[in-house]
C-alpha cells in the first residue's frame, strides 16, 4: 500500500518529484487521477498529475480533494507546487490541507509545511520572498508569462490570493538555529512557511517537522516544488522498499578456451553460480535430465541476490561439442533457449532475472525467439562485437541484456560485459515507473471516500503518524 501521495499540477513536476522518492529506494508510479487508487495497491509512492495549473481555482481544488480521497489513507500527502509559484497555489494548498484535516482525528493538529525553495534550481526563499536566480519573481522573465504573469514574489501574498488560511512565517535565522522544531510547533496557523537557501536548510526543516510530528501529535501536509516532501517522508521513516533486483542470468553456449578463461576471470571478481550442462545429455531424449537442469537453475536464481550471476554453460571442451552428431549440434542452441524460457516462466514474480547475458549468435537468436522478444533495443557496444541494450516484449520486457560472440575479446572482456549489465540493471531500478495516459478531467465526488479503496475509519490518522504518536 502507498505510504506517500504526491499531487502535482503538471507532468514534468510530477515525474521530477517522483524521481526523488525513487532515488531513496521507494517504488514510484506517476499516474492519471483515475489510476491512482489502483496504483496505491502496488507502489510506495503514488504521484498523480492533475494538469490543473491553468484551470479555475475551484476546479483545481476539487481535483486535489478527489486525489486525496482516492488514495487515502497514506502516511504523507505532498502537494507539489511550481518552482516559481505559478498556478493555483492557494486553492490547491487549502484543498490538500482540508482533505487531510477532515480525515484525521480532530484532536490531532494538521498543518501545511510550505517550503517553496528549490536551491538546486536557483529558487530560494528569503524573508518570505521567492527569488529566481537572485531576482524577485516579478522582476524576472516570469513577469511576462502569458498565462501566469507574476506580480509579486511575497509568498504569503501569493497564497492569500486564493485562500484565507493564516500563514506563519519561519525566517531563515530560525531555520539555521537549534530552535527550529520549537518554531514549527508553536502557533495555530494552518500554514507554516519556511525560508531556505540550501538543501541542508530543507533537510533541517524536514527533520524538525518530523520531530514535531512525533512529539506534538501533528500531521503535516508537505507543500513544495520537490525536495522537501521527499526529505520529510524520509524523516518520518516512510521509506518503503523498492522491489529488489533479481540475480543476473547468463547463457554461454561456447566451449572455447577463450570462453573458459573469461569465465574463470569473472569468477575471480566475485560470487558466480555455475550450472554445467552436459551437451550430449541435453541433446538426447533424456527429459528427466532437462527437468533436473531447469530445477537447478531455478534454485540458484531463488537463492542468489543481485548482482550475483547464475551462469548456464556447456561443460567440457569445444571438442566435446564438435564430436556431437550433426543433428545434436544444430539442436543445442534451441535446447538451451528452451531451458531459459522454462526457467524464466518458473521464476516469474519471484526470482526473475534482472539482467540477461548471452554468448554466441545462434544461442542469442534462439533465446530471444524462445522468450518471445519482439525487438532487441540496441544501446551500444561494450567492446567491439559485444553489444548492450534491452529486451522489448516477452516475459523479460525492458530487462537489460548484453550479447557477445564466443571468440570476442580477451580474458577480461566478460568482466566488462557484466559490469555494464549490472550498471544497466541499477539504472533501471532507479527509473521512475510512469503510467501516463490521456484522460478526461474526473468529475467531482462529494463523498470523502473513493471507489476502489476502503474509506478510512472516521477520525483516523495516517498509519505512519499513528505509529509515531
Amino acid at each position: 500500500m502507498a505510504h506517500v501521495l504526491v499531487v502535482a499540477d503538471d507532468l514534468t513536476g510530477a515525474n521530477a518529484t517522483g524521481a526523488r522518492f525513487a532515488r531513496a529506494g521507494m517504488r514510484v508510479a506517476t499516474v492519471a487521477p483515475d489510476q491512482a487508487a489502483r496504483a496505491a495497491r502496488d507502489y510506495d509512492v503514488v504521484v498523480t498529475n492533475l494538469d490543473s495549473r491553468h484551470v479555475p481555482p475551484a476546479r483545481a481544488a476539487g481535483l486535489v480533494a478527489e486525489a486525496v480521497a482516492a488514495v487515502w489513507p497514506v502516511g504523507l500527502v505532498v502537494k507539489r507546487t511550481d518552482t516559481t509559484l505559478r498556478g493555483n497555489i492557494g486553492a490547491e494548498l487549502e484543498a490538500a490541507w482540508r482533505a487531510v484535516r477532515e480525515r484525521v482525528d480532530p484532536r490531532v493538529r494538521v498543518r501545511a509545511l510550505f517550503a517553496p525553495a528549490f536551491p538546486a534550481s536557483g529558487r530560494v526563499t528569503v524573508d518570505g520572498v521567492q527569488l529566481l536566480d537572485g531576482l524577485p519573481l516579478e522582476r524576472s522573465e516570469l513577469a511576462l508569462d502569458p498565462l501566469n504573469p507574476m506580480r509579486t514574489s511575497v509568498v504569503a501574498d501569493i497564497v492569500a490570493q486564493q485562500t484565507d488560511l493564516a500563514v506563519r512565517h519561519v525566517p531563515l535565522r530560525t531555520v539555521t538555529q537549534g530552535t527550529l522544531a520549537t518554531a514549527l510547533a508553536v502557533g495555530d496557523e494552518p500554514i507554516v512557511l519556511c525560508d531556505a537557501l540550501t538543501e541542508q536548510h530543507l533537510a533541517d526543516i524536514a527533520q524538525a517537522a518530523a520531530q514535531v510530528a512525533r512529539e506534538q501529535d501533528t500531521v503535516w501536509v508537505a507543500v513544495d516544488p520537490g525536495p522537501t516532501g521527499a526529505l520529510l517522508a524520509d524523516a518520518l521513516r516512510l521509506r518503503g522498499r523498492a522491489a529488489p533486483a533479481g540475480p543476473l542470468l547468463a547463457v554461454v553456449g561456447s566451449a572455447t578456451e577463450l570462453t573458459r578463461r573469461q569465465l574463470d576471470t569473472l569468477a575471480r571478481t566475485g560470487p558466480v553460480r555455475f550450472v554445467d550442462v552436459d551437451a550430449a545429455r541435453l541433446a538426447s531424449a533424456d527429459t528427466a535430465y532437462r527437468a533436473a537442469l531447469a530445477r537447478e537453475v531455478v534454485a540458484h536464481l531463488e537463492e542468489a541476490e543481485f548482482p550475483e550471476p547464475v551462469v548456464v554453460r556447456t561443460a567440457g571442451s569445444a571438442r566435446d561439442v564438435v564430436d556431437l552428431p550433426e543433428a545434436a549440434k544444430l539442436a543445442l542452441p534451441g535446447l538451451l533457449a528452451a531451458l531459459v524460457a522454462d526457467v524464466v516462466a518458473r521464476t516469474a514474480g519471484t526470482a526473475a532475472p534482472s539482467g540477461l547475458y548471452t554468448s554466441g549468435g545462434e544461442v542469442t537468436s534462439a533465446v530471444l525467439d524462445a522468450l518471445g522478444v519482439r525487438a532487441f533495443e540496441v544501446g551500444g557496444e561494450v567492446v567491439p562485437l559485444a553489444v548492450h541494450g534491452r529486451l522489448s516484449g516477452g516475459p523479460l520486457d525492458g530487462v537489460p541484456v548484453v550479447t557477445k560472440g564466443g571468440l570476442v575479446g580477451d580474458d577480461s572482456t566478460l568482466v566488462e560485459c557484466f559490469g555494464r549489465l549490472r550498471r544497466a540493471v541499477q539504472a533501471r531500478m532507479r527509473t521512475v515507473a510512469a503510467e501516463v495516459a490521456e484522460h478526461p478531467a474526473p468529475t467531482a465526488r462529494p463523498a470523502p471516500g473513493a471507489p476502489g479503496r476502503e474509506p478510512a475509519p472516521p477520525g483516523a490518522a495516517p498509519a505512519a503518524h499513528r505509529r509515531a504518536g
